[in-house]
């Protein structure tokens, strides 16, 4: 278990959840809505529209095919953090 993969994900589902937040509070701008509700994920949406899965989502709910793509970015980020943490644990002077 890495601790600096879980203060990444941490950072990274407090800043999905703030911008949530921030886009449900906005009235009257559906697009808008919609564009800031998929900042979270975009990295995974790329890459399933790139590996050709878009289609596979189509008849899924909304919600449904965001956690799809939000956990594998959550995944992604624990593996980022624990790899930093490695790195940092390695340039640490042995005693």
């Amino acid at each position: 278990m890495s601790r600096t993969g879980f203060a990444f994900c941490a950072m990274y589902m407090s800043a999905s959840i703030a911008i949530w937040t921030y886009a449900s509070s906005i009235a009257g701008d559906p697009k808008g809505t919609f564009v800031l509700m998929q900042i979270p994920i975009v990295f995974a949406h790329a890459a399933a529209w790139k590996l050709g899965l878009l289609p596979l989502m189509a008849s899924l709910p909304n919600m449904v095919v965001w956690a799809l793509l939000f956990l594998p970015t959550l995944a992604a980020i624990y593996s980022i953090g624990w790899a930093v943490g490695l790195f940092f644990e390695a340039l640490r002077p042995r005693a």
